[in-house]
Protein backbone atom coordinates (compact mmCIF):
# COMPACT_ATOMS: atom_id res chain seq x y z
CA UNK A 1 0.00 0.00 0.00
CA UNK A 2 2.49 3.01 1.26
CA UNK A 3 4.54 2.27 -2.49
CA UNK A 4 1.64 3.66 -3.83
CA UNK A 5 2.28 6.65 -2.53
CA UNK A 6 5.85 7.00 -4.22
CA UNK A 7 5.37 9.36 -6.45
CA UNK A 8 2.91 12.12 -4.31
CA UNK A 9 5.23 14.28 -3.69
CA UNK A 10 5.22 13.26 0.10
CA UNK A 11 6.61 16.38 2.49
CA UNK A 12 8.53 13.67 4.36
CA UNK A 13 7.79 10.68 6.64
CA UNK A 14 7.01 10.18 10.23
CA UNK A 15 7.36 6.80 12.59
CA UNK A 16 5.08 7.74 15.32
CA UNK A 17 5.18 6.17 18.67
CA UNK A 18 2.12 6.65 20.60
CA UNK A 19 1.49 7.21 24.92
CA UNK A 20 0.95 4.45 27.16
CA UNK A 21 -2.98 4.92 26.37
CA UNK A 22 -2.70 4.26 22.28
CA UNK A 23 -3.78 6.57 19.29
CA UNK A 24 -5.92 8.40 21.82
CA UNK A 25 -6.28 11.97 22.82
CA UNK A 26 -3.04 13.86 21.77
CA UNK A 27 -1.34 11.70 20.19
CA UNK A 28 -4.20 11.32 17.46
CA UNK A 29 -3.77 15.47 17.19
CA UNK A 30 -0.21 15.38 16.64
CA UNK A 31 -0.32 12.65 14.00
CA UNK A 32 -3.28 14.81 12.54
CA UNK A 33 -1.62 17.97 12.08
CA UNK A 34 1.82 16.53 10.63
CA UNK A 35 -0.12 14.49 8.46
CA UNK A 36 -1.82 17.51 7.22
CA UNK A 37 1.63 19.45 6.42
CA UNK A 38 1.64 17.14 3.73
CA UNK A 39 3.48 14.30 5.53
CA UNK A 40 2.82 10.32 5.37
CA UNK A 41 2.55 9.33 9.23
CA UNK A 42 2.80 5.93 10.04
CA UNK A 43 1.91 5.30 13.60
CA UNK A 44 1.80 1.59 15.01
CA UNK A 45 -0.89 0.90 17.24
CA UNK A 46 0.61 -1.26 20.82
CA UNK A 47 -2.92 -2.17 21.31
CA UNK A 48 -4.15 -3.46 18.60
CA UNK A 49 -3.29 -7.19 18.57
CA UNK A 50 -5.45 -9.52 19.00
CA UNK A 51 -6.90 -10.04 22.57
CA UNK A 52 -5.81 -13.99 22.04
CA UNK A 53 -2.60 -13.45 20.79
CA UNK A 54 0.32 -13.36 22.67
CA UNK A 55 0.98 -9.65 21.69
CA UNK A 56 -3.11 -8.91 22.76
CA UNK A 57 -1.66 -10.43 26.00
CA UNK A 58 0.36 -7.56 26.64
CA UNK A 59 -2.02 -4.88 25.84
CA UNK A 60 -5.28 -4.67 24.14
CA UNK A 61 -8.23 -2.49 23.80
CA UNK A 62 -11.06 -2.44 21.12
CA UNK A 63 -11.57 -0.69 18.10
CA UNK A 64 -14.12 1.38 16.96
CA UNK A 65 -15.76 0.73 13.34
CA UNK A 66 -13.76 2.29 10.62
CA UNK A 67 -15.53 5.92 10.31
CA UNK A 68 -17.91 7.23 7.68
CA UNK A 69 -19.20 10.42 6.23
CA UNK A 70 -21.18 12.00 8.73
CA UNK A 71 -19.55 10.67 11.85
CA UNK A 72 -18.44 13.44 14.34
CA UNK A 73 -14.47 12.91 13.61
CA UNK A 74 -13.77 16.30 14.86
CA UNK A 75 -9.96 17.08 15.64
CA UNK A 76 -10.86 17.86 19.23
CA UNK A 77 -12.80 14.58 20.04
CA UNK A 78 -10.84 13.06 22.38
CA UNK A 79 -10.83 9.16 21.24
CA UNK A 80 -12.08 7.72 17.61
CA UNK A 81 -10.30 4.93 17.97
CA UNK A 82 -11.38 2.54 20.76
CA UNK A 83 -14.05 1.18 22.43
CA UNK A 84 -13.16 -0.33 25.86
CA UNK A 85 -10.33 0.27 28.67
CA UNK A 86 -7.43 -0.86 28.17
CA UNK A 87 -6.05 -4.83 29.49
CA UNK A 88 -2.85 -7.10 29.37
CA UNK A 89 0.03 -7.43 31.74
CA UNK A 90 2.02 -4.74 30.21
CA UNK A 91 -0.80 -2.11 30.87
CA UNK A 92 -0.71 0.32 33.71
CA UNK A 93 -2.17 4.08 34.56
CA UNK A 94 1.10 5.75 36.29
CA UNK A 95 0.16 6.48 39.76
CA UNK A 96 2.75 7.79 42.24
CA UNK A 97 1.71 5.81 45.34
CA UNK A 98 1.94 2.66 43.46
CA UNK A 99 5.55 3.05 41.61
CA UNK A 100 6.62 4.09 45.41
CA UNK A 101 5.13 1.01 47.05
CA UNK A 102 6.67 -1.21 44.58
CA UNK A 103 9.70 0.39 43.39
CA UNK A 104 11.07 -3.18 41.42
CA UNK A 105 7.96 -4.37 40.12
CA UNK A 106 7.35 -0.96 38.73
CA UNK A 107 10.68 -0.64 36.99
CA UNK A 108 10.48 -3.71 35.20
CA UNK A 109 6.83 -3.03 34.02
CA UNK A 110 8.63 0.11 31.88
CA UNK A 111 11.68 -1.71 30.88
CA UNK A 112 9.19 -4.02 29.61
CA UNK A 113 7.04 -2.11 28.09
CA UNK A 114 9.89 0.12 26.62
CA UNK A 115 11.70 -3.20 25.15
CA UNK A 116 7.90 -3.97 23.58
CA UNK A 117 8.27 -0.66 21.61
CA UNK A 118 11.60 -0.76 20.67
CA UNK A 119 10.42 -3.96 18.49
CA UNK A 120 7.41 -2.14 16.92
CA UNK A 121 9.71 0.57 16.19
CA UNK A 122 12.56 -1.92 14.08
CA UNK A 123 9.92 -3.91 13.21
CA UNK A 124 8.26 -1.02 11.78
CA UNK A 125 11.49 0.73 10.15
CA UNK A 126 12.56 -2.58 8.61
CA UNK A 127 9.31 -3.29 6.32
CA UNK A 128 9.50 0.66 5.34
CA UNK A 129 9.33 0.95 1.23
CA UNK A 130 12.14 1.54 0.13
CA UNK A 131 11.75 5.13 -1.28
CA UNK A 132 11.09 6.34 2.59
CA UNK A 133 14.12 4.63 3.58
CA UNK A 134 15.99 6.34 0.84
CA UNK A 135 14.23 9.36 1.31
CA UNK A 136 14.73 9.19 5.23
CA UNK A 137 12.16 9.66 7.54
CA UNK A 138 11.67 11.25 10.76
CA UNK A 139 10.75 9.61 14.78
CA UNK A 140 8.63 11.29 16.99
CA UNK A 141 6.82 10.38 20.38
CA UNK A 142 4.02 11.43 23.43
CA UNK A 143 4.52 10.44 26.90
CA UNK A 144 5.79 6.71 26.67
CA UNK A 145 6.20 6.98 22.80
CA UNK A 146 8.51 10.08 24.28
CA UNK A 147 10.88 7.98 26.22
CA UNK A 148 11.14 5.08 23.34
CA UNK A 149 12.08 7.87 20.94
CA UNK A 150 14.50 9.35 23.17
CA UNK A 151 15.95 6.02 24.36
CA UNK A 152 15.68 4.29 21.03
CA UNK A 153 18.86 2.77 19.35
CA UNK A 154 18.75 4.10 15.73
CA UNK A 155 22.15 3.98 15.17
CA UNK A 156 21.75 1.17 12.81
CA UNK A 157 20.04 3.82 10.33
CA UNK A 158 22.03 6.36 10.02
CA UNK A 159 21.43 9.00 7.78
CA UNK A 160 17.88 7.62 7.05
CA UNK A 161 16.82 9.28 10.25
CA UNK A 162 15.98 13.01 9.52
CA UNK A 163 14.95 13.99 12.74
CA UNK A 164 13.54 13.00 16.18
CA UNK A 165 10.54 15.12 18.44
CA UNK A 166 10.64 13.77 22.16
CA UNK A 167 7.14 15.38 23.32
CA UNK A 168 5.56 14.88 27.29
CA UNK A 169 8.65 13.38 28.45
CA UNK A 170 11.69 14.98 30.36
CA UNK A 171 14.96 12.95 28.36
CA UNK A 172 16.29 12.65 32.06
CA UNK A 173 16.35 9.62 34.56
CA UNK A 174 12.82 9.18 36.54
CA UNK A 175 10.61 6.88 37.07
CA UNK A 176 10.25 5.85 33.39
CA UNK A 177 14.08 4.77 33.74
CA UNK A 178 15.92 1.59 35.62
CA UNK A 179 18.87 3.19 35.22
CA UNK A 180 20.51 6.73 34.89
CA UNK A 181 22.24 5.41 31.47
CA UNK A 182 18.76 5.10 30.18
CA UNK A 183 17.78 8.62 30.92
CA UNK A 184 19.99 9.14 28.08
CA UNK A 185 19.37 9.68 24.36
CA UNK A 186 19.85 6.13 23.08
CA UNK A 187 20.55 6.89 19.68
CA UNK A 188 22.51 9.32 16.96
CA UNK A 189 23.33 12.84 18.85
CA UNK A 190 23.63 14.24 14.82
CA UNK A 191 20.49 13.59 14.29
CA UNK A 192 18.44 17.08 14.90
CA UNK A 193 16.03 16.92 18.50
CA UNK A 194 13.16 18.25 19.35
CA UNK A 195 11.83 18.19 23.10
CA UNK A 196 8.83 19.41 23.96
CA UNK A 197 7.12 19.44 27.42
CA UNK A 198 4.75 21.43 29.36
CA UNK A 199 5.98 23.22 32.76
CA UNK A 200 3.14 22.04 35.06
CA UNK A 201 3.36 18.65 33.37
CA UNK A 202 2.16 16.84 36.03
CA UNK A 203 4.15 13.30 35.09
CA UNK A 204 7.70 14.90 34.29
CA UNK A 205 7.51 18.57 34.13
CA UNK A 206 9.70 20.95 35.67
CA UNK A 207 7.37 22.35 38.47
CA UNK A 208 5.75 19.52 40.00
CA UNK A 209 5.02 16.17 38.74
CA UNK A 210 5.01 12.17 39.78
CA UNK A 211 8.91 11.98 38.41
CA UNK A 212 9.62 14.62 41.12
CA UNK A 213 7.59 12.82 43.84
CA UNK A 214 9.37 9.77 43.25
CA UNK A 215 13.06 10.56 43.34
CA UNK A 216 12.43 12.79 46.34
CA UNK A 217 11.26 9.96 48.24
CA UNK A 218 13.69 8.63 50.74
CA UNK A 219 12.39 5.44 51.70
CA UNK A 220 11.61 3.77 47.84
CA UNK A 221 12.17 6.50 45.03
CA UNK A 222 14.41 6.20 42.53
CA UNK A 223 16.07 9.04 39.71
CA UNK A 224 18.02 11.92 39.70
CA UNK A 225 16.73 13.93 42.91
CA UNK A 226 18.25 17.09 41.00
CA UNK A 227 16.12 16.70 37.92
CA UNK A 228 14.96 19.83 35.94
CA UNK A 229 12.11 18.25 33.90
CA UNK A 230 13.38 18.91 30.58
CA UNK A 231 15.82 17.63 28.35
CA UNK A 232 18.42 20.51 28.14
CA UNK A 233 21.49 19.30 30.51
CA UNK A 234 20.77 15.84 28.90
CA UNK A 235 21.35 17.06 25.07
CA UNK A 236 24.59 19.30 26.30
CA UNK A 237 26.25 16.26 28.64
CA UNK A 238 25.65 14.50 24.93
CA UNK A 239 26.78 17.14 22.57
CA UNK A 240 23.91 17.02 20.60
CA UNK A 241 24.54 18.64 17.41
CA UNK A 242 21.28 20.36 17.00
CA UNK A 243 19.08 20.09 19.86
CA UNK A 244 16.05 22.27 20.52
CA UNK A 245 14.30 22.11 24.18
CA UNK A 246 11.14 23.80 24.44
CA UNK A 247 9.30 24.65 27.74
CA UNK A 248 5.35 25.57 26.99
CA UNK A 249 4.12 27.76 29.62
CA UNK A 250 1.46 26.55 31.98
CA UNK A 251 1.36 23.23 29.59
CA UNK A 252 0.06 19.99 31.18
CA UNK A 253 0.41 16.61 29.88
CA UNK A 254 -1.42 17.15 26.99
CA UNK A 255 0.40 20.32 25.06
CA UNK A 256 -2.20 20.80 22.51
CA UNK A 257 -4.63 22.01 25.17
CA UNK A 258 -2.74 25.06 25.81
CA UNK A 259 -0.18 25.51 22.64
CA UNK A 260 -1.83 23.43 19.35
CA UNK A 261 -1.19 26.44 16.72
CA UNK A 262 1.91 27.08 18.30
CA UNK A 263 2.94 23.25 17.46
CA UNK A 264 1.49 23.10 13.78
CA UNK A 265 3.96 26.02 13.28
CA UNK A 266 6.89 24.14 15.09
CA UNK A 267 6.33 21.45 13.17
CA UNK A 268 5.87 23.09 9.68
CA UNK A 269 9.04 24.42 10.33
CA UNK A 270 10.77 20.90 11.97
CA UNK A 271 10.05 18.72 8.87
CA UNK A 272 10.90 21.37 6.59
CA UNK A 273 14.52 22.98 7.97
CA UNK A 274 15.32 20.07 10.82
CA UNK A 275 19.38 21.00 11.23
CA UNK A 276 18.64 24.71 11.63
CA UNK A 277 15.86 23.68 14.86
CA UNK A 278 18.60 24.69 17.49
CA UNK A 279 18.22 28.29 15.69
CA UNK A 280 14.54 28.80 15.35
CA UNK A 281 14.43 31.91 17.63
CA UNK A 282 17.64 33.85 15.43
CA UNK A 283 14.95 32.40 12.24
CA UNK A 284 11.41 33.64 13.79
CA UNK A 285 13.04 36.71 15.13
CA UNK A 286 12.69 37.65 10.97
CA UNK A 287 8.91 37.44 11.30
CA UNK A 288 7.43 39.94 12.91
CA UNK A 289 4.56 37.66 13.65
CA UNK A 290 6.60 35.16 15.34
CA UNK A 291 9.35 36.97 17.34
CA UNK A 292 7.71 36.91 20.58
CA UNK A 293 6.85 33.59 20.20
CA UNK A 294 10.11 31.74 21.90
CA UNK A 295 12.43 33.47 24.57
CA UNK A 296 15.78 31.67 24.90
CA UNK A 297 16.62 30.77 28.51
CA UNK A 298 19.81 29.13 27.87
CA UNK A 299 21.97 27.68 25.16
CA UNK A 300 25.02 26.26 24.32
CA UNK A 301 26.97 26.54 21.57
CA UNK A 302 30.40 24.41 21.24
CA UNK A 303 31.84 24.69 17.74
CA UNK A 304 34.85 22.28 18.22
CA UNK A 305 32.41 19.47 19.04
CA UNK A 306 29.92 20.72 16.71
CA UNK A 307 27.07 20.95 19.46
CA UNK A 308 24.73 23.30 19.63
CA UNK A 309 21.78 23.15 22.05
CA UNK A 310 18.95 26.17 23.28
CA UNK A 311 16.21 25.96 25.55
CA UNK A 312 13.24 27.98 25.03
CA UNK A 313 10.07 29.15 27.30
CA UNK A 314 6.77 29.62 25.02
CA UNK A 315 4.13 31.98 26.20
CA UNK A 316 0.60 31.02 26.18
CA UNK A 317 -0.92 32.33 23.15
CA UNK A 318 -2.79 35.80 23.11
CA UNK A 319 -5.86 33.73 20.61
CA UNK A 320 -7.81 31.18 21.48
CA UNK A 321 -5.64 28.21 21.44
CA UNK A 322 -8.91 25.93 19.87
CA UNK A 323 -9.05 28.29 16.53
CA UNK A 324 -7.51 26.91 13.74
CA UNK A 325 -4.88 29.25 12.04
CA UNK A 326 -7.78 30.40 9.44
CA UNK A 327 -9.89 31.46 11.98
CA UNK A 328 -7.14 33.26 13.63
CA UNK A 329 -6.42 34.99 10.73
CA UNK A 330 -9.50 36.13 9.65
CA UNK A 331 -9.95 37.97 12.88
CA UNK A 332 -8.13 40.70 10.78
CA UNK A 333 -10.98 41.19 8.63
CA UNK A 334 -13.17 42.15 11.43
CA UNK A 335 -13.59 45.54 13.24
CA UNK A 336 -10.87 45.45 16.24
CA UNK A 337 -13.94 45.52 18.95
CA UNK A 338 -15.27 42.59 17.56
CA UNK A 339 -12.60 40.84 17.13
CA UNK A 340 -11.50 40.94 20.78
CA UNK A 341 -14.45 40.47 21.80
CA UNK A 342 -14.67 37.27 20.09
CA UNK A 343 -10.81 36.25 21.11
CA UNK A 344 -11.71 37.25 25.19
CA UNK A 345 -15.27 35.00 25.06
CA UNK A 346 -13.49 32.04 23.42
CA UNK A 347 -10.38 32.65 25.75
CA UNK A 348 -12.59 32.45 29.05
CA UNK A 349 -13.70 28.98 27.60
CA UNK A 350 -10.88 27.48 27.39
CA UNK A 351 -9.11 29.09 30.47
CA UNK A 352 -12.45 27.39 32.55
CA UNK A 353 -11.28 23.73 30.75
CA UNK A 354 -7.96 24.16 31.50
CA UNK A 355 -8.56 25.32 35.71
CA UNK A 356 -10.36 21.80 35.94
CA UNK A 357 -7.15 19.56 34.45
CA UNK A 358 -5.12 21.89 37.04
CA UNK A 359 -7.33 21.54 39.74
CA UNK A 360 -7.40 17.79 39.06
CA UNK A 361 -3.84 17.36 38.46
CA UNK A 362 -2.90 19.56 41.40
CA UNK A 363 -5.18 16.90 44.13
CA UNK A 364 -3.40 14.04 42.72
CA UNK A 365 -0.04 15.38 43.24
CA UNK A 366 -0.90 16.75 46.51
CA UNK A 367 -2.35 13.41 47.76
CA UNK A 368 0.89 11.80 46.40
CA UNK A 369 3.00 14.35 48.32
CA UNK A 370 1.29 14.18 51.59
CA UNK A 371 1.66 9.88 51.15
CA UNK A 372 5.44 10.64 50.45
CA UNK A 373 6.03 12.91 53.32
CA UNK A 374 5.19 10.48 55.46
CA UNK A 375 8.38 8.89 54.39
CA UNK A 376 10.47 11.81 54.68
CA UNK A 377 9.57 12.85 51.22
CA UNK A 378 10.51 16.44 50.23
CA UNK A 379 7.71 19.28 49.08
CA UNK A 380 7.87 20.80 46.12
CA UNK A 381 6.99 24.30 45.58
CA UNK A 382 3.85 25.06 42.71
CA UNK A 383 3.98 27.90 40.47
CA UNK A 384 0.45 29.95 40.02
CA UNK A 385 -0.72 29.49 37.04
CA UNK A 386 -1.11 32.54 34.11
CA UNK A 387 -4.45 31.99 32.88
CA UNK A 388 -5.86 33.36 36.21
Amino acid sequence: LLDRLKWCNLRGTLVFAHGSGGCSWDNMRICRMIARLGCLVVAPDGFAYPKNTAMGELRHKDTQPLHKEGDNIDYWVGDLIYCSDATGSSNYSTKAESVLDSPTKYCDLYERCYQLRRNELHFTIRNLPQFIKTRGFFLGGVSEGGMSIARFDDQRYGQQVCGRFIISFSCEYNYFCPTPQAGELGGQTDVPTLNIIGTKDQYFGPEDSVAKIVALDKKSGYGNRNMVGHGYNTFVKQGVESGLVLLLEDGVHSPCNTHDNFLRRLFDFFFARPGSIWKLDAIWGLDPSMKDRLQVQQSYVAKAVQANVVQCFVPLSKVPNSWSLRQVDATSNLSKAKAEKLIAEQMGKEAKELAVEYKKAATMLDGIRKQSAAEGGIKVERKATSIY
